[in-house]
Parts: structure tokens; C-alpha cells; sequence
């Protein structure tokens, strides 16, 4: 079967209507979509179909406005999208609404979100009227963790429709739901649809089609063969049933492209949108959320707090009891006790930060393109983080102090614990930049042993920084773990025990410890402060090439000559 020239059923011109002309992409040395021509005009529910690897989330990327096109035009009402790119509501694959809200709690944070210039009144009415035209009024006091996939659907379509787009982009809506709730999801769209919305969406599902006004055939490539009513389409392959369209099309050649001279840079970035909240409300707003899904997570919250105490009442037991008074061994004694605390400090800072932007990357992704700041959205994790871990740390040192008191006055500790939460706080940074480097929860938690290693190696206390070589003690006093080691020992006054054999036997000086807490709290403050702006710029550098990362150039098909 030879290519075949688009249907000539176009869909009519409309002012708010989503059209794109010769839209091609390429990447990675391949061309992913080739010349698409589609439109979706108001009212209009339009689907692309093709088999996996054609071409189809690349290019409703391109058209939401996601991704940029290397080639082409795409506008709204004659804009270009990427001057209007708020009036797209893009829903990916996969569930990005958080499973701890409720579904009115998800929309009134999207709707918070996506826009300042109406009041709460007004939101709140809006969050109520999206629960309407999605048949959810019922389970909207629910948790999305609750719901069934076909209703977590609709949610995330939802979190988009409260910002009162024009145009509806959703990509393969119906993957992973039976055959019930694939037509009960299609009818919902056909429903929006009905109601004055462009919807586009891209589906493997072929029981519902018939509900689309236009269905767009993908061929190999990354051309768009047909376009055209059901029947329409049918009649074009010369088949009988749609699922019979994707036999036809897979015969198709396809055709060699040379590389195409990329889209003018000022067409590649959204134009600032108006009405966004400012980076202060933009805080609370994701702070308020970061902290209720937290506090929902009550069993993962639990773990996090009472691990504190339990290695303190661990590190306290370890050491012999009343050491820190032992004329003789006290000093080696409490350098070892100042270490655990040490390494305790930065595990709880560690493990309660390194998961918790990789495993809302998707969402974040989605949310950096309808307005949200990246220093906001880092912000609201250390207002929340920096508290939680600043109460584990105080109940970590608490137990030591019991069971390993001061040679001095009790209040000593009142200057370890000080240095202890300064240590938690770096080490929730360094977990950010771990998690901002990495693409999945799990991946970061793979990681811990190359963050945390450094750390014990260098604080100290196993090798003295007098014994090591010049680059790894300059690379130690990078190290939060070597000040906060040195804080906590001068808050105990461990450098003037330090006798002429112990210096002998360790290589530990008095002088090590002679800076009180001041000078450590300083260095620990600029660490941390260092690695928040590092991870501020590793997440920007990481959601830039997420864009092109989601070009699929593995499954795409390779053009032939």
C-alpha cells in the first residue's frame, strides 16, 4: 500500500482551536514525528492511534506544548503555543496526582497553583464544578490512593481542567483499564468535548472510537497516514475493523529525512504567564501539601521519628557508661561517642530527604510547566524538612545525655544539640542533591553508601586530619561531618584532654576542637547552603533533559532509504 495524502475532512477553524502545521521532531539522530498536519477545533474529541514506537506522546507533547518541535508551526487562535501554553491542560501517562489527597484536596492545590488572579471563593468554586463534570462530587472526599485506576484518571484530568484550558491534550488516558472503564473514561471525554473543549488524546484502545469525532492514523516514522471520521478511516486502509488499521499501516515505507535546522531559540520557551502566584504563596501552597502528605503518611512518618531516639539510646549503650569522666580514656571515648552522634545526625538528614524529589519528578515536571518556581518548590522541602529533622536530632541526643553525661556541666549538650541540627540540615541538603540527581526513589537510595562513606572516612575521627595526605585533608574540610565532629567535641571540651600519649597513639590535637561550635556552625552553614544552590541547578539541569529524555529514540523506528 502506497502513502497516502491526509483525509481532506478537516476540522473547521476555530479562534481557540489547537492546530499544527509541519510539525517534525527529531532527536538523537533520528526523526521521531515527520511533517504532522493535525487540528482540534472546539467541541471537537479527536484520537491518534498507531502501534507503539510511531510517534504519538512525542508528537501531543510537541503539540501541549511540552517539548519543543524542530521544525514546523503550532499555535492556538493563531498564537504560537508557546506564548499560550497555559491555555493546554497536558495529562501524561501514569497517575501524577499525590495518593495521600483527597480528590477535592488534590484540585484545590492544582488550582492553587495554576493561578493568583481569582479569588479563593472563586477557586473553590471551580474545584467543585471540575468534581461535576467528572462524575466525582461523590468521591471527593476519597483518597486518589483509594480510588480505582479509571477514577485516578479522571482526577489527573481534573488537576488540569480546574486551570480552564481551551484545549485538553492527554496521552494514552485509557492504558491499563478494562474495557468498562476504557468507555466510561471515552464518554467523559466525549462529554468535555461536547461542552466546548478541544480534546486530543492518543490511545491503543480501539472499542470507543467510534465516540471521536476525528481519528488520526500514525504510520511508521512519525507521519500522520490519514485523518478522518471512523468510517472514514476504515474506507481509506480498506478494512473492516479499526484493529485491522494497524496491519495496513505497519506496511507503509518510511521515508529518509535529512536533518532539519532547529526551531529560532525565542520559540523554544514558554512566555511568562500571567496571574501565577508569587514565590511566596507558591511556598505555602506546596509546603502546605508537602506537610499534609506526610502527615497522611503516618506509618513513614512514625519510622522517621522514633529511629531517633533508638540510635541514641544505641550510641549511648555502645560506649562505656560515665566515659566522658574517665581521666585516662575519656577524650578516645568521647571522640568515638561525638562521631556516632555525628553519623546518626547525617543518616536521619540523609534518609529523610535523598526520596523526596525523585519520587515526585513526574509531578514536578508537570507543574514547572504550568508556572511553579524550582527555588519555591526546593524552599517549601527545606521549611518542612528542616524542623522534622531538627526534632530527630534533638531526640537522638537526648538518650546520649542520659546515659553519657558531660565531665562539665549538663549544658554542654545544649551546644551538641545545636551542632547536631546544624549537621541534620546539611545532610537534608546533600539528600536533596542526591535526589535531585537521580530519576527514582530507588535509585537514590542505592546511592547512600557513596554519600554517607565520605562522610565517616573523612569527619576525623578514624583518620586524624594531621595523618592525612594534603588533597583528601582539603577534601575533609569539605566535609559537613569534619566540623560537625570538631563542633560537637569543642561543645564537650575534648580538646583539653588530649595528653601528650594520646597524640602520640591517634594523631588527634587538641587544637582540632579549640573553635567551640562557632567556626563549625559557620563552615556547616556555607556547606549547606552550597548544596542547596548546587541542587537548585542539578534540578533545573535534570527537568531541561527530562524534556528531551522523553523523546523515545530507543522505540522509535529507524528510517529507511
Amino acid at each position: 500500500m502506497s502513502a497516502a495524502a491526509p483525509s481532506s475532512t478537516a476540522a473547521p477553524t476555530a479562534s481557540t482551536g489547537l492546530r499544527g502545521r509541519a510539525v517534525h521532531v527529531q532527536a538523537g539522530g533520528q526523526v521521531l514525528v515527520r511533517g504532522a498536519d493535525l487540528a482540534v477545533a472546539p467541541g471537537e474529541l479527536v484520537a491518534v492511534i498507531g502501534a507503539s514506537g510511531a510517534g504519538k506522546s512525542t508528537l501531543l507533547r510537541v503539540l501541549a506544548g511540552v517539548n519543543a518541535a524542530s521544525a514546523g508551526a503550532i499555535d492556538i487562535g493563531g498564537r504560537p503555543i508557546w506564548q499560550c501554553t497555559d491555555e493546554v491542560g497536558y495529562v501524561p501517562t501514569g497517575d501524577l496526582v499525590h495518593p495521600q489527597l483527597t480528590v477535592r484536596e488534590a484540585l484545590r492545590y492544582a488550582a492553587a497553583l495554576r493561578g493568583n488572579d481569582v479569588s479563593e471563593e472563586e477557586r473553590h468554586a471551580r474545584v467543585e464544578a471540575v468534581l461535576g463534570e467528572l462524575h466525582m462530587t461523590d468521591r471527593a472526599d476519597h483518597r486518589v490512593r483509594d480510588l480505582s485506576d479509571g477514577q485516578r484518571r479522571r482526577v489527573g484530568v481534573g488537576t488540569e481542567l480546574v486551570g480552564r484550558p481551551s484545549v485538553l491534550v492527554l496521552d494514552e488516558p485509557t492504558t491499563g483499564l478494562d474495557p468498562g472503564l476504557e468507555r466510561r473514561l471515552m464518554q467523559q471525554m466525549r462529554e468535555l468535548a461536547d461542552r466546548g473543549l478541544a480534546v486530543l488524546l492518543s490511545t491503543h484502545a480501539t472499542s470507543s472510537l467510534r465516540l471521536c469525532d476525528r481519528i488520526a492514523v500514525m504510520a511508521p516514522g512519525g507521519r500522520i497516514a490519514f485523518t478522518g471520521s471512523h468510517d472514514e478511516v476504515l474506507r481509506h486502509f480498506g478494512v473492516e475493523a479499526i484493529d485491522e488499521v494497524y496491519t495496513a499501516v505497519d506496511q507503509l515505507p518510511v521515508p529518509a529525512d535529512g536533518p532539519l535546522a532547529a526551531v529560532p531559540a525565542e520559540a523554544e520557551s514558554p512566555a511568562p504567564r500571567a496571574g501565577l502566584p508569587p514565590a511566596g504563596a507558591q511556598i505555602r501552597t506546596l509546603a502546605s501539601r508537602y506537610a499534609l502528605c506526610l502527615r497522611r503518611d503516618s506509618r513513614s512518618l512514625a519510622l522517621l521519628i522514633v529511629q531517633a531516639p533508638l540510635i541514641g539510646l544505641a550510641i549511648g549503650l555502645t560506649v562505656p557508661s560515665n566515659i566522658l569522666s574517665d581521666s585516662v580514656l575519656g577524650t578516645f571515648y568521647g571522640v568515638l561517642l561525638t562521631f556516632m552522634m555525628v553519623i546518626g545526625a547525617i543518616w536521619l538528614g540523609l534518609i529523610s530527604a535523598c526520596r523526596e524529589i525523585a519520587r515526585e519528578r513526574e509531578q514536578l515536571l508537570r507543574e514547572v510547566a504550568v508556572g511553579v518556581r524550582l527555588d519555591s518548590y526546593l524552599v517549601s522541602k527545606v521549611v518542612i524538612l528542616f524542623p522534622l529533622v531538627a526534632l530527630e536530632a534533638f531526640l537522638l541526643v537526648v538518650p546520649v545525655a542520659m546515659l553519657q553525661p558531660p565531665d562539665g556541666p549538663l549544658t554542654q549538650y545544649l551546644g551538641v544539640t545545636v551542632v547536631m541540627i546544624a549537621v541534620a540540615w546539611g545532610s537534608v541538603g546533600i539528600g536533596l542533591l542526591m535526589s535531585a540527581a537521580v530519576s527514582t526513589p530507588g535509585q537514590s537510595t542505592t546511592a547512600l553508601p557513596l554519600v554517607a562513606i565520605p562522610q565517616m572516612l573523612l569527619a576525623g575521627a578514624l583518620i586524624p586530619p594531621t595523618q592525612m595526605i594534603e588533597p583528601i585533608r582539603l577534601v575533609s574540610d569539605l566535609m559537613i561531618s569534619r566540623w560537625a565532629l570538631a563542633g560537637i567535641g569543642g561543645s564537650l571540651e575534648l580538646g583539653d584532654g588530649i595528653s601528650n600519649e594520646l597524640r602520640t597513639a591517634t594523631g588527634l590535637e587538641a587544637s582540632f576542637f579549640q573553635d567551640g561550635i562557632g567556626r563549625p556552625l559557620v563552615m556547616i552553614g556555607l556547606l549547606t547552603i552550597v548544596v542547596l544552590f548546587v541542587s537548585a541547578v542539578v534540578l533545573d539541569r535534570r527537568l531541561l533533559g527530562a524534556v528531551y529524555d522523553e523523546y523515545d529514540v530507543v522505540d522509535a523506528p529507524q528510517a529507511q532509504s
